[in-house]
């Protein structure tokens, strides 16, 4: 990891004692959107790249994605095409989106990738790849005209980095929940649904963005097979997963 320099540097090194004394997924969630949008970036995901036979939701550590842009993601299984997360696999260092490489003109299905997230406004991205001892993920930045001299990338990494290890470590299980299925964001984000907020509301007072929250809402669904928030919500009650 390269050295940080300051500003940014000491920006970076602040926030990572910061999350590193967060007890809450959302409180780290939050820190980090709101320190990434300081240097221009409107977009993020944290997770594992899909290999044969798995699903990005399945790998997703957090989710800062359109919500239509995700599930496009996902129904084309764009990870498959994409430039960004197959050049993870080659390289340890972190990149912008733009040396990804790829040929345009022969590799067609890699330049629509590239072009259809333009819709989006993701005109400019950072990728920092992370390698588990047996599978590949990346923490991966848009924005339109993010910050990307030597000196942020270099903060960015080191933010990035720590903020992912921070998220899977208090995504692990303890004794006291290991029969639960719902992370503690998922919980606490149904808990407020329970109370009539709406997912503006919720995100006001979890500071976190209103598609995190819509996010977390759709993988308590899927991990309580439930076909929608009211029945989630239901359901996380009736399992004890939430408490009024």
């Amino acid at each position: 990891m390269q050295s940080v320099e300051p500003y940014w540097g000491r920006q970076a090194l602040d926030f990572v004692d910061a999350i590193e004394a967060s007890k809450t997924t959302a409180s780290v969630i939050s820190q980090f959107e709101r320190m990434i949008a300081k240097l221009g970036f409107h977009a993020y995901i944290m997770a594992g790249i899909p290999t044969s036979g798995q699903s990005l939701k399945q790998l997703t550590v957090a989710n800062g994605w359109p919500a239509e842009w995700f599930e496009l993601y996902n129904r084309e299984n764009l990870s498959a095409v994409d430039p960004v997360p197959r050049h993870c696999f080659r390289t340890l260092n972190p990149f912008e989106w733009k040396d990804a490489p790829y040929d345009p003109e022969f590799d067609r299905p890699a330049h629509r990738v590239m072009t259809r997230a333009r819709d989006f406004r993701f005109h400019e991205g950072f990728c920092i790849p992370i390698h588990y001892d047996d599978a590949t993920g990346a923490i991966s930045i848009a924005g339109e005209r993010p910050f990307l001299d030597p000196e942020t990338k270099s903060a960015l990494h080191l933010m990035s980095v720590f903020t992912h290890g921070r998220l899977r470590a208090l995504s692990r299980p303890n004794p006291a929940t290991s029969g639960r299925r719902l992370s503690d964001i998922e919980a606490e984000v149904l808990r407020w649904a329970a109370r009539g907020k709406t997912a503006w509301e919720t995100s006001q007072i979890l500071h976190i963005s209103e598609r995190n929250v819509r996010w977390h809402i759709e993988e308590a669904q899927r991990k309580l097979m439930t076909k929608n928030k009211t029945a989630t919500v239901a359901m996380a009650l009736v399992n004890r997963e939430i408490l009024l």
